[in-house]
């Protein structure tokens, strides 16, 4: 034994296994993380520090294991279903062997990162570290054992050989051990720490967990109302605030309104340069306050936006795309410019996308406990706690250890918060530290719509050549769109104190205002392919004196949601060109067999009538009906959608009445989860495509609620059906949380198309828009 009390140590695969001093009580394994710390975001206390042990998986006496991600459910349930069936596999335990999840909360949570591509990239930390910690186990049981290691089987955390056996819970019984595992990356940025290493994974062959449809232990004690949802948390002595945000996206305080205090008398007025707040121990009281103060409040004048009506004529006519690089896809070649010249029919027409909202049903909130040694305690619903932690550190000015992020379950809002904060986290900090108190937030739903981020606007200029056989001979695209990444903090924008920076044309990575590709080609047949991507600052924001404007942000499928409805809408007017059914249209031109397969399933599984568009059939009564397809590449995982309409012409009304999605991730974790959350996809995807659009004048966002800002609702709900195909040989997990939203619009869209002859070429297509191209 050494002096420090360590017994040996083991070499496994990259990792280091060692033993301490024995254990008068218990025992466990724990399994931490190497790498040192460079600053003081491991202070004791605030997170788990990468040198202590018990950071991402722990393995009891008992054979039960709990397990530990930075990743936050929202909704996907990836994190209590497959985040528990991968690490069952990988350790060879039953499935209901994982007990416990802790997730999101910074100081019980090791790895960080944006609850993002749960599943995308193949290999989540939790399948190395599980796999890490196999092998290590086996190491401990041939010692224990006298068995040679590779003489050793696993089955239910039972280890056995040469006729002997003995428990994972045996093994680390009345000892402590550290497993210590190479990491990368960046605690609170929006990617977070990775597990590095190549640990031997389980051969896919050999899977019993993964696969099967368990199902979502959160679900229960959601609908039974035992869960702790954001907006119920309470701490003694708690105020209640209501903030008052600027008239405009570029108006300055001139003067904050009088508080009445005799009609709120416990109420308190705070001012943090632009930002205006009213707080008291009543929330009623702080909602009327409020409202009293803002009437009062005087504001300067500005304007610096065109308007919804004029959004797309600025973006082609004013902004500036030539201050940061075009970027090319990488599969662009060929000599397009001849090819189009020399092609027998021709397809050139633009798209465009609107603002989108994230619009969580219930609006953001925070509570925030800022205490006299200079700590923070936020709670909050975010998709990466890490990184909001380290926005409320750089707005105070103090180390990220002295701030501690509580996540809870809460509203959806996909990507809004994937950088961090949701919009009233900050504000909450501020209003905390200034009264000396815990202060809850609670934005109300004008504020919401009009403060929050929203999905890029973006449009495209999409050509197409035809060869005499109808075969593509060229496509051409410009992708135009602002730049998607703006993390910033509202309040501490509004207050004047520290944050990242707007993205701008210096910035790199997710923070410039360059555009980039995002949108996998398909189509490998297609012999001469540009494709170009161009990027801009966001509408408003040079000329707002706040820096604010129109502030944009990744919302589901990002970016790809962009260019793949103006691709995929393209493709099928491609085809009536050519006069060919636009499914097979897209068959003939790809490729990859896992997509032409996926598109002959979708061919069976929808009732795809194989015909060309526009349909010679589509009146039936008073009705136009058409049918549409699309498809996407995303993240490994192929997608194919299906769609059936019925059109009325005398209103322009356009109801869904079927959808069939088929996606292909390769290897399909839980079957019964991923069918939700295509689902769930599906249904925001037809949202989009039917109602949603953010809508603003020169000054400031107008949209303020659900009636300016509808969404489907429960009656407009097609009959869905969704097609899943596992292929375990591919070998890595795909993702099932995006794409289906992107894949309904352009689907949808060529439905139109195919009921009325009259191309639709952008969102919303609501009934004013659908009657003006019947009318063309």
């Amino acid at each position: 034994m050494s002096a420090s009390g360590t017994i040996g140590s083991i070499s496994v695969h990259g990792a280091e296994l060692s033993r301490r001093s024995v254990l008068a009580m218990g025992g466990v394994l724990m399994v931490g993380f190497g790498i040192a710390p460079t600053d003081d975001a491991q202070a004791a206390g605030t997170t788990l520090n990468p040198k202590l042990s018990g950071s991402w998986l722990e393995i009891r006496p008992d054979n039960k294991v709990l397990i530990r991600t930075g990743k936050c459910d929202f909704g996907q349930s990836s994190i209590y279903t497959a985040y528990r069936q991968i690490v069952a596999e990988e350790l060879d335990l039953p499935f209901e062997a994982v007990t416990t999840v802790v997730t999101g909360d910074t100081d019980r949570t090791p790895d960080g990162g944006g609850t993002f591509d749960l599943l995308g990239s193949g290999t989540p930390n939790l399948r190395k570290v599980a796999a890490y910690t196999r092998e290590a186990l086996l190491e401990l049981a041939s010692q224990r054992l006298s068995v040679a290691k590779d003489k050793l089987t696993i089955q239910d955390g039972i280890v056995s050989g040469a006729g002997k056996q003995i428990s994972y819970g045996e093994l680390v019984k009345d000892q402590s051990f550290r497993l210590t595992i190479p990491v990368k990356g960046e605690l609170t940025s929006i990617f977070g720490l990775v597990v590095d290493g190549n640990p031997p994974l389980k051969p896919v062959s050999d899977y019993k967990i993964v696969g099967k449809p368990f199902k979502n232990s959160v679900v229960v004690p959601k609908v039974t109302a035992k869960e702790t949802w954001v907006t119920n948390v309470k701490l003694p002595g708690m105020l209640h605030a209501r903030t008052i945000h600027p008239k405009s996206l570029g108006s300055m305080l001139v003067a904050a309104g009088q508080l009445d205090k005799g009609k709120f008398p416990t109420a308190q007025l705070v001012v943090k340069g632009n930002l205006v707040a009213v707080v008291s121990p009543s929330e009623w009281e702080a909602v009327q306050a409020s409202r009293q103060v803002a009437a009062a409040t005087k504001w300067s004048d500005w304007k610096g936006l065109p308007g919804t009506s004029g959004l797309f004529d600025h973006l082609r006519k004013n902004a500036d795309w030539k201050a940061v690089p075009v970027d090319r896809s990488k599969p662009s070649g060929g000599d397009v410019p001849a090819a189009m010249a020399g092609a027998a029919k021709k397809h050139s027409a633009s798209y465009e996308v609107p603002y989108l909202k994230h619009a969580p049903i219930g609006p953001t909130m925070a509570l925030a406990d800022a205490r006299p040694d200079g700590s923070v305690t936020l709670h909050s619903h975010t998709q990466n706690p890490q990184a909001l932690r380290g926005q409320i550190a750089l707005m105070l000015g103090i180390p990220v250890g002295k701030v501690v992020i509580r996540t809870y379950s809460g509203a959806g809002h996909y990507g809004r918060s994937n950088g961090g904060n949701a919009g009233a986290e900050d504000e909450a900090v501020l209003l905390s530290k200034a009264l000396g108190k815990p202060v809850r937030v609670q934005w109300m739903r004008a504020e919401d719509m009009q403060w929050s981020t929203q999905s890029s606007a973006a449009f495209s200029e999409i050509s197409i050549g035809l060869d005499a056989n109808g075969k593509i001979a060229a496509y051409e695209a410009d992708h135009y769109m602002p730049a998607m990444q703006d993390d910033r903090p509202i309040g501490a924008v509004l207050a004047g104190l520290p944050t990242m920076p707007a993205p701008n044309e210096k910035a790199k990575d997710l923070y410039t205002t360059a555009n980039s590709i995002s949108d996998d080609w398909v189509y490998d047949v297609v012999p001469n392919l540009d494709e170009r991507a161009r990027g801009t600052w966001q509408v408003g924001q040079r000329e707002s004196p706040l820096n604010v404007g129109l502030r944009n942000h990744s919302m589901r499928t990002p970016g790809q949601f962009q260019q793949n409805f103006p691709r995929e809408v393209a493709m099928s007017e491609a085809a009536a060109l050519a006069g060919a059914d636009p499914l097979q249209f897209r068959i003939d031109h790809a490729k990859a067999e896992r997509l032409k397969s996926l598109l002959e399933r979708l061919r069976a599984e929808s009732g795809w009538q194989t015909r060309p568009s526009p349909n010679p059939q589509a009146a039936s009564g008073d009705m136009l009906r058409g049918q549409g397809v699309s498809v996407m590449l995303r993240a490994g995982s192929y997608w194919a959608c299906a769609c059936k309409i019925a059109l009325t012409p005398s209103t322009g009304q356009i109801t869904v009445e079927k959808i069939t999605m088929a996606v292909d991730p390769g290897i399909v974790v839980n079957p019964l989860q991923l069918k939700r959350q295509v689902e769930g996809g599906t249904m925001m995807g037809v949202s989009e495509a039917l109602y949603e659009e953010v809508a603003f004048d020169e000054s400031a966002v107008t949209t303020q609620d659900w009636r300016s800002y509808p969404i489907l609702k429960m009656g407009d709900i097609p009959e869905v059906k969704v097609v899943l195909v596992n292929r375990p040989e591919v070998g890595s997990y795909g993702q099932g949380s995006e794409g289906a939203n992107a894949l309904a619009a352009p689907a949808i869209a060529a439905a139109v198309f195919d009921a009325t002859g009259k191309p639709a070429r952008r969102l919303p297509l609501k009934p004013a828009y659908v009657m003006s191209l019947l009318r063309a």
